[in-house]
């Protein structure tokens, strides 16, 4: 009974947070992101030995179409997100959400993946339709290659969402909560423009970690799982981004992801249960 509740509670918020024209401008963003790092046929064509290239050149195409949907990504989670909680609370309906017969732990639920759910699978829809144009003499390893970008999405996603929820959950008015959970998102993502080897060269003490920021740890991720060689010269072997396999480095994002979130989930988590 619960999970058919959930299940009505999940379509009722889906269609709440993304009714138009809300989705409309989502994808027409992201599709203007997307197709600027596509890799165009002229170039791939131009290599002489095109059979041994294509899968590292579609790889690296997987790669450039989810990084340019980051920015984003990151803005429409930011804004749902707090506008998914912030404005039910403004308009008094939290209250009497909260006052029905539903856990709160299924209501906190549903609210957060009825964001996260539809960008996650919009980024992996995206990713395979703009590299399938390229490759489209290759369906079937360009779907294998795009199924990487749904994990990565949902890290860097669940981290975002996050920030956005807590801030909601703070502010709880519509106009400010949105605007502060840009900010914050923004300002965490700007790391991620940061080159990490112009960082090594300088000296900075903060080069090792920028790799394990929760949006660029995500495509360095994206990138070790595709087998992309990192882009840090070899004077740089001692770089997490080089001397790490890929399932080390994903342990190691994990661990350390959950280290800067788990303090925030339970913030905000014991703000939603005492809320009223």
């Amino acid at each position: 009974m619960s999970g058919r509740v959930g299940l009505a509670l999940l379509k009722a918020e889906i269609g709440k947070v993304w009714a138009r024209p809300i989705l409309e401008i989502t994808v027409a963003l992201m599709a203007v992101m997307a197709t600027f790092l596509v890799q165009p046929i002229t170039k791939i064509v131009s290599h002489s030995n095109f059979s041994v290239l294509i899968q590292s050149i579609m790889a690296e195409n997987v790669s450039s179409v989810v990084s340019s949907l980051m920015l984003p990504l990151v803005v429409m989670c930011a804004v749902l997100m707090s506008l998914s909680f912030a404005k039910d609370y403004e308009s008094g309906l939290m209250q009497s959400i909260l006052s029905a017969p539903v856990s709160r732990k299924m209501l906190f639920t549903v609210k957060f993946f009825a964001v996260v759910l539809p960008l996650a699978l919009l980024t992996w829809i995206f990713t395979t339709f703009f590299v399938g144009l390229t490759f489209y003499s290759s369906p079937w390893l360009v779907l294998q290659l795009s199924l990487f970008a749904l994990p990565v999405a949902f890290l860097f996603l669940m981290f975002c969402g996050s920030i956005g929820a807590l801030v909601a959950l703070v502010v709880k008015r519509t106009i400010p909560a949105v605007l502060t959970a840009f900010l914050v998102n923004f300002a965490l993502w700007f790391p991620t423009t940061i080159i990490t080897e112009v960082a090594f060269k300088e000296g900075a003490f903060y080069a090792n970690y920028l790799c394990l920021t929760p949006y660029n740890g995500a495509l360095v991720f994206l990138d070790k799982s595709l087998g992309i060689v990192p882009k840090i010269s070899s004077e740089f072997a001692d770089a997490l981004e080089i001397s790490l396999s890929a399932v080390d480095f994903g342990a190691l994002l994990i661990v350390y992801v959950s280290i800067l979130m788990v303090p925030l989930f339970v913030y905000f988590w014991r703000r939603f249960e005492i809320c009223e």
